[in-house]
C-alpha cells in the first residue's frame, strides 16, 4: 500500500529523530548555562555584590566573541548538513576546514589587540575608576578572558559540526563534561583556592580544552563524514556562513550594547545591588534560552536536511514537533520563577531582604515573558535555517537590540521595578511584529504549497505496492518531461533499491520507506531514499552469494547496475535512519 505525504504516518521519521538531536542537545545547552550560573554561584557567595557586578561589566567580552564563533560555527554546521543531504561530504570538510581556520586566526588576533589595550577596554566596559575593588576584579575576569580566549571559544565548530555529523550524543557528552568541569573546579578554584573572580574563568578554560579533547574521538573513530582536511582558503565560503550563521550570534552584538548600557543606567539607578540584580535576571534568561537552543539544534539539521531533499512535508511536521516542546518546557520554566524565586536569588548570594525584595520582583517579571521569548526564538532560528537571512536577522535584531534597547531607555525613567519589564515588552512587541510581518507575507513556514515538482511516497514494509510505485514515478518522471532514458533508469532505480531494501532490511522487522524525488534545472533527477531499518547500505551487498540457479542474491545486480551507472551516489546512516541520494 503507497501512503501519501499527509497520511502523518511518515512522521514517524521526524519524531524519532527530533528526540534523538533534542534530549543530547538540551543536557548540553543546561549544562552550559548552569556553567555560567556556577560563576555567579560562587563569585556572589564567596566575593559578594562586587563579583557579582564584574561578571556583568565582563559579559561584552564574551559577547564579542561568541558573535565571532558562533556566526562561523552555526552558519558552517548549517551549510554542511545541506552538502551531506546532497551528497557531497567533500564539499562539506572544506567547509568544516575552513570555518575552523578562521576562527582561530579572528580569535587569536582579537586576544593579542585586547591584551595590549586592556586599561582602555576596562574603561570602554565602565568598570569604574582605577585602583577600586571593582576595577581589580574587572581587570583579573577580563585580562584572564582574553588570555583563554583561543581554547574557550574553539569549542563552537566542533560541537555544532560533530552534532550535524550525526554524532549528537558525543557532542553532547563532550559539552556536558566540560560543563560539569567547569562547575567542579569553579568551585576548587573560587571557594577552596580563593583565586577570586579569574578562577571563574580558568575552569571555563578546562571544561572547554576537554571538550574539544572528546570531540577529536569523532575524527579518530571516522564514524561520520567529517575529517580534518586542509583545502586552499576559501574566502567565499567563509563570508557565507558567516553570514548564514549572524542572523542568529547577531544577538551577542546586541547584548554587548545592551549589557553595557544598562549596567550603566542600574549603577546610576540603585548602583551595584542594581548591577548585580540584572546579572542574575541576565544569567536566569540564558537558562530559558539553553532550551530553546537545544530545540534549535534539533531543529536546523533536520530542517536542512530536509530542505535539501525539497521534503516540505516533514519540514512542517520538524516545526510543529518544535513548537509542542518549547510550549512544555516554557510552562516548566515559567511554574519554577513564579514560585520559589526568592531561592533563586538566594542561590546567587543575595541575602539581605533588600536585596531579595528586588531579586524576586526582578525574577518574577522575567518570568511573564518566558513562553513569547520561545516562539521568537524557535522562529527565527528556523528562518536562518531556511536561509531566510533578512527574517532572521530582522527578528533577532527587533528582540535583542531595538526593542529591548527602547524600552530599557524609556522604562528605567521609572526606576528599577519598571525596568524589568524591559524583557516582557521587548519579547511582545517581536511577536506581534512578527505575527503582523507573516500576515503580510502569506505565511509562517515560507514554504510553497505547490509540491507538484517533487515526487513523495511512503512504503509500510508489510503491505508496500512496490509496482505502484513504479507506475507513479514512471507518471510522474514524463510529467516532468525526462527523457525516456533517464524516466527508464530512474524507475528501475526506485525498484531495485527499495526492493532490496524490503527484501534484506526488513527480512525479520518491519519498517518503514521514506521515498523524495527532486528534479533539477541541468535535466538531472535526485532521488533520496529513508529507510528505519538497521544499518543497511544497498551499496554493500555482496554480490559474491548470487545464484542464478537458487535466485538469491539478484537484487544485488540490480544494485550493482544502478552504482555503475548513476551520476552520484551517497549513503549515510543518520539520526537513525539509512539515507541514500542517488542522482541520475
Amino acid at each position: 500500500m503507497l501512503l501519501t505525504a499527509h497520511t502523518g504516518r511518515e512522521n514517524i521519521f521526524v519524531r524519532k529523530a527530533f528526540y534523538r538531536f533534542f534530549l543530547p542537545s538540551l543536557f548540553s545547552c543546561l549544562g552550559l548555562a548552569i556553567g555560567g550560573l556556577a560563576d555567579c554561584v560562587f563569585v556572589g557567595n564567596v566575593i559578594g555584590p562586587v563579583g557579582l557586578s564584574a561578571i556583568s561589566i565582563g559579559q561584552p567580552v564574551y559577547m564579542l566573541f561568541n558573535t565571532i564563533s558562533y556566526s562561523l560555527s552555526i552558519g558552517g554546521s548549517i551549510r554542511y548538513a545541506t552538502a551531506l543531504s546532497e551528497g557531497k561530504p567533500e564539499e562539506g570538510n572544506r567547509i568544516f576546514a575552513n570555518v575552523l581556520r578562521a576562527d582561530l586566526f579572528t580569535n587569536i588576533l582579537l586576544c593579542l589587540l585586547g591584551q595590549i589595550f586592556l586599561p582602555q577596554v576596562l574603561t570602554f566596559l565602565g568598570a569604574g575608576t582605577p585602583g577600586t575593588e571593582l576595577w581589580e576584579n574587572c581587570e583579573a575576569l577580563v585580562r584572564t578572558q582574553l588570555l583563554l580566549v583561543p581554547v574557550m571559544f574553539c569549542q563552537g565548530p566542533f560541537y555544532y559540526f560533530v552534532n550535524s555529523d550525526n554524532n549528537p550524543k558525543l557532542a553532547a557528552a563532550a559539552l556536558v563534561t566540560s560543563n560539569t568541569i567547569d562547575i567542579v573546579f569553579n568551585y576548587v578554584f573560587v571557594v577552596v583556592l580563593k583565586m577570586g573572580v579569574a578562577g571563574s574563568v580558568y575552569s571555563t578554560g578546562l571544561g572547554a580544552a576537554v571538550m574539544i579533547l572528546l570531540s577529536l574521538t569523532h575524527f579518530i573513530r571516522k564514524k561520520g563524514c567529517l575529517r580534518f582536511t586542509w583545502p586552499r582558503f576559501d574566502g567565499t565560503a567563509v563570508v557565507q556562513s558567516f553570514r548564514t550563521g549572524f542572523a542568529t550570534s547577531v544577538q551577542y552584538v546586541y547584548q554587548f550594547i545592551t549589557i553595557l548600557v544598562c549596567n550603566r543606567l542600574l549603577m546610576g539607578i540603585s548602583g551595584e545591588l542594581g548591577v548585580a540584580v540584572f546579572g542574575i535576571v541576565f544569567n536566569v534568561a540564558l537558562v530559558a534560552a539553553s532550551v530553546y537552543d537545544a530545540i534549535s539544534m534539533a531543529l536546523q539539521p533536520m530542517v536542512s536536511t530536509f530542505h535539501g531533499e525539497c521534503n516540505k512535508s516533514n519540514i512542517r511536521c520538524t516545526l510543529r514537533q518544535a513548537f509542542q516542546v518549547a510550549v512544555i518546557m516554557s510552562v516548566v520554566v515559567i511554574a519554577i520563577l513564579m514560585v520559589i524565586p526568592q531561592w533563586v536569588c538566594f542561590a546567587f548570594g543575595l541575602r539581605t531582604a533588600e536585596e531579595l525584595a528586588m531579586g524576586s520582583v526582578a525574577v518574577r517579571i522575567y518570568a511573564l515573558c518566558v513562553l513569547p521569548s520561545g516562539i521568537n526564538m524557535v522562529m527565527t532560528y528556523y528562518y536562518q535555517t531556511l536561509e531566510k537571512e533578512f527574517a532572521s536577522y530582522l527578528f533577532f535584531t527587533l528582540r535583542s537590540f531595538v526593542f529591548f534597547l527602547a524600552f530599557s531607555l524609556i522604562l528605567s525613567r521609572g526606576g528599577e521595578d519598571l525596568f524589568w519589564w524591559t524583557y516582557p515588552c521587548a519579547e511582545a512587541a517581536t511577536l506581534l511584529v512578527m505575527i503582523l510581518y507573516n500576515r503580510k507575507k502569506g505565511s509562517w513556514t515560507y514554504l510553497d504549497e505547490d509540491d507538484s515538482r517533487v515526487y513523495s511516497a511512503f512504503l509500510d514494509s508489510r503491505s508496500a505496492d512496490l509496482g505502484a510505485v513504479e507506475q507513479e514515478v514512471s507518471a510522474y518522471l514524463e510529467r516532468m518531461n525526462a527523457s525516456p532514458a533517464q524516466a527508464y533508469f530512474a524507475t528501475i532505480t526506485v525498484e531495485e533499491v527499495c526492493g532490496a531494501i524490503l527484501n534484506n532490511a526488513f527480512a525479520e522487522d518491519d519498517g518503514y520507506i521514506q521515498l523524495t524525488i527532486v528534479p533539477h534545472d541541468d535535466g538531472t533527477v535526485t532521488i533520496h531514499v529513508r529507510d528505519s531499518a538497521r544499518r543497511f547500505n544497498p551499496f554493500e551487498m555482496n554480490t559474491d552469494e548470487i545464484s542464478l540457479e537458487e535466485g538469491t542474491g539478484l537484487d544485488a545486480i540490480g544494485v550493482k547496475m544502478i552504482k555503475r551507472k548513476a551520476r552520484e551516489f551517497f549513503y549515510r546512516r543518520y539520526a537513525g535512519f539509512n539515507t541514500l541520494v542517488v542522482r541520475v
